[in-house]
């Protein structure tokens, strides 16, 4: 036989892994965005929260950000975030980074590949410049590949070469893990999908023999999961839970690890090794062991009061731009009738992520397509998904043709749509039901289903009529001139509007509020519109001295109608007074308890002032 003219079944899933591995890493050669200086570039936004420990520590030996112009001349340079809110000042007067320090460390071999290659003509050694972001955008992939290859042999050792093959396709193609690997892989998402399926790999391992290699590595990888995103702690749930059924089964595990202690206690001690590293860095730079990183509104609400809108909502639904893993939902039945063992493990770790995901106030968590946070729990999901592909594979032929079909429509959809996002056709924050169908399918959009888009005509458009149609009245006043104890700041007498005060923000005045009451003490009027009026004055370019004046409404901690002026892009003269006047309507309000507040929001250590502040309210008349 010319074995040259033939391949062998039990081969398909590994040119499989082949295929799909060439396919993503084409698609991230043929649309690069390698170094854009805007924040379309690879290190951006989030990602440049996540990798920016790496340039702090091994370039500019400053991880507490202690000297800012550093930092300020890598956001002017190659403005990769609008706004910097990826590290905030701490109790001890240190910047903290505003996420931990997991893949840092997972980007780490990248970074230091490309400070090799920095320093040629053209790319200094900054932690930026074009090496270090196509070396880091590589080692991305190669954390795909990775991920690919052990979502195969977790596979494997359950289900056929042909259920394994179609499995990885469905996911890989059908799913937003095309879009989160190929464009996005240097977000979270790609690395703990790999995390994962590692974790399960040696999982399994340990469980036909138990031995210090994968205890040690079972450790370090849930470890690793946690300090990149604190709440994958649920990893644990996979060794805990693995192969655990029933009351006979449960026995049978607690034999198992009672009778491998001292292996156990090895995955804990290496979980708390690597959670360490978090501590200390909290300790060191924030003053203490324990330390919440993020914005105090940015906090879990239990439970789950978004699960609808993670789900099936136009904005951010799941399973409106990931309709693929329906399959995977329905698969639990399947799982659960011949997969007994796996069925807990896999079934709760789901239902506890998805609860996890829709927990969160910003439960569409910023720009993406689809459900992001939800993508490296298909890692999980793979094995549902493949048990009722294999159920449906033994079906009639009818069957089998029309689950094809549906499979064949869902891949093209999804990379279809991925094109639409990466061509800006579909929204990274802003989708709504209306302009999801109106652009359906179309190549090029139009300024008429851009009114479709969620706030375009508040954010573009929103303006107040004639003040003679409002009744005005004044909520609020200050020049600084009374003892007004409520107020933030220092009062000044050397710079100032008018009067003998003004307020001196300094670099501990991250946050100064000017408005912050119940709706029901504003107003009870429809349609009610607030004026805010401020005087502002910086003695250096604002572009160093950043900051927004944000006005937004907040139910239970949490933000909506969000507006903000950059003071960066306003093209202000500094060492001048400057007059803000902003005006908000205010939202339909469903409670009256919901807040109303206004504040400036600053990253700055440069001194910054403000004076003679007015927030007015406007309520319609009463038509006559």
């Amino acid at each position: 036989m010319n074995n040259n003219t033939n391949y062998k079944p039990d081969k398909l899933s590994r040119y499989t892994v082949y295929f799909l591995a060439f396919i993503i890493v084409v698609s991230r050669l043929t649309f690069p965005r390698w170094l854009t200086y805007d924040v379309l570039s690879i290190l951006s936004w989030d990602v440049f929260g996540y990798y920016l420990y790496l340039p702090a520590t091994f370039i500019h030996h400053d991880l507490g950000i202690s000297d800012f112009s550093w930092l300020q001349q890598i956001l002017d340079t190659y403005h990769p975030t609008n706004g910097f809110y990826q590290a905030y000042m701490g109790p001890t007067g240190n910047y903290v980074m505003k996420y931990p320090m997991g893949l840092a460390i997972l980007y780490a071999p990248f970074f230091f590949i490309g400070h090799l290659f920095a320093g040629l003509p053209g790319s200094p050694a900054d932690g930026f410049a074009l090496p270090y972001q196509v070396s880091v955008a590589m080692g991305c992939l190669l954390i795909t590949i990775a991920g690919i290859w052990f979502l195969r042999k977790i596979l494997l050792t359950y289900f056929s070469e042909g259920v394994t093959a179609l499995t990885m396709v469905m996911i890989v193609l059908g799913t937003n893990y095309f879009e989160l690997t190929a464009y996005d892989g240097a977000l979270v998402h790609n690395a703990l999908f790999t995390i994962y399926t590692l974790i399960i790999w040696f999982t399994i391992r340990w469980h036909e023999k138990p031995a210090w290699r994968t205890s040690v590595l079972l450790g370090l990888l849930i470890g690793l999961a946690v300090i990149i995103r604190p709440t994958e702690i649920i990893a644990i749930l996979i060794p805990l839970l693995w192969g655990v059924w029933d009351m006979e089964s449960l026995r049978k595990k607690g034999s198992l690890v009672t009778g491998h202690w001292s292996l156990v206690t090895g995955i804990i001690l290496t979980l708390l090794l690597v959670g360490s590293l978090q501590l200390i860095y909290w300790k060191v730079y924030a003053g203490t062991w324990l330390y919440y990183s993020y914005e105090p509104n940015e906090k879990l609400q239990w439970i789950a009061p978004w699960l609808w809108q993670v789900l099936f909502s136009f904005k951010k639904g799941w399973l409106i731009y990931t309709p693929m893993m329906i399959f995977a939902l329905i698969g639990f039945y399947r799982l659960g009738a011949k997969y007994k063992p796996l069925f807990l493990t896999m079934f709760l770790f789901t239902l506890i992520n998805i609860l996890i995901v829709a927990s969160w106030p910003t439960w569409w968590y910023g720009g993406s397509f689809g459900q992001r946070a939800m993508m490296q729990s298909y890692a999980i999901m793979a094995f549902p998904l493949a048990a009722l592909v294999e159920w449906l594979l033994t079906r009639k032929v009818w069957i089998k043709a029309s689950l094809f079909l549906v499979l064949f429509f869902f891949i093209l959809l999804n990379l279809f749509q991925t094109w639409q996002y990466m061509n800006f056709l579909i929204h990274p924050t802003l989708m709504t039901s209306g302009y999801y169908w109106r652009m359906f399918g179309k190549t090029k959009t139009d300024n008429v289903a851009k009114g479709f888009l969620e706030g375009y005509k508040e954010a573009g458009w929103e303006a107040m009529g004639p003040e003679e149609d409002y009744k005005r009245k004044v909520l609020f006043m200050t020049g600084f001139e009374a003892d007004e104890p409520w107020i933030s700041g220092v009062r000044e007498d050397s710079i100032l509007h008018v009067g003998s005060t003004s307020c001196r923000l300094d670099r501990n005045d991250v946050f100064f509020t000017i408005l912050d009451r119940k709706i029901e003490d504003v107003t009870a009027t429809p349609e009610s519109w607030l004026r805010v009026t401020f005087w502002l004055y910086s003695p250096y370019i604002f572009k160093y001295n950043p900051g927004n004046f944000v006005i937004t409404m907040n139910h239970q901690d949490t933000n909506y109608k969000y507006r903000f002026l950059n003071f960066e892009e306003e093209g202000w003269i500094p060492r001048k007074w400057i007059k803000v006047v902003y005006t908000y309507q205010i939202p339909y309000l469903e409670y009256a308890t919901d807040r109303v507040l206004a504040y400036l929001w600053r990253n700055s250590p440069a001194t910054l002032y403000i004076d003679d502040i007015t927030v007015e309210l406007f309520e319609p008349k009463d038509e006559e």
